[in-house]
């Protein structure tokens, strides 16, 4: 007859309290040895924060990549946008100059005063510059946005609808700033021509390069 409790490791406060108050009531009745085990504790080391990565993409010259480090920090993480608008606006640039070349070689051989010879210098300079922005935008400006996950033919299309919108924009500000507003031409289309790129690069980001719904 066991006439107390025995504390045992792995006992709890209730187990103790019980096996006593059976033994009070009932000396006769032996005592179970009833223990619960506690699970294993298992102790994680602190894990620390990954760093947090850089907005840009690497080049393969260690100097640019410095200055992009350098502008990460100081505009608190929009390197990448400003390293995308550089690389848009020289791509851009270039566009212009083949577009301007097209122009130069077409009036060369023919006149700008046959109505349907310009038609045709027009699409074709403009298919061409489009073709010129588009190709190496595609490869090194928004490569890396999730848009370009599409397909070749569906990323061109959609840049081809954002170019030509685009054109719309442009005239449409350069004929009211010069029509309406009254200022030289050359100064509305120099202005026309700046909103129209700002609103090229902001639409290639929300529909061009979108991010794909799943």
């Amino acid at each position: 007859m066991a006439d107390q409790v025995t504390k045992r490791p792995g006992w709890s406060a209730l187990d103790e309290q019980a096996q006593a108050e059976a033994s009070r009531i009932d000396p006769t009745l032996p005592v179970r040895a009833v223990h619960t085990e506690s699970a294993p504790v298992t102790l994680s080391a602190p894990t620390t924060p990954a760093a947090p990565q850089p907005s840009y993409v690497e080049t393969r010259w260690p100097l640019v990549n410095r200055a992009l480090d350098i502008t990460e920090r100081i505009t608190h993480g929009r390197a990448g946008w400003i390293q995308r608008l550089s690389s848009y606006l020289v791509i851009g640039g270039t566009a212009a100059l083949v577009n301007l070349s097209i122009f130069a070689i077409f009036f060369h051989f023919g006149s700008d005063k046959v109505l349907w010879y310009w038609l045709l210098t027009n699409v074709v300079a403009y298919e061409v510059s489009i073709l010129a922005n588009f190709i190496p935008n595609d490869y090194f400006t928004f490569r890396h946005l999730d848009g370009h996950q599409r397909s070749w033919l569906t990323r061109c299309l959609r840049f081809h609808v954002t170019s030509l919108s685009g054109v719309a924009v442009t005239f449409i500000i350069s004929a009211t700033l010069f029509h309406l507003v009254g200022l030289p031409s050359l100064v509305a289309q120099a202005i026309a021509l700046i909103l129209a790129t700002a609103y090229n690069f902001t639409v290639h980001h929300l529909f061009t390069y979108a991010h794909i719904k799943q």
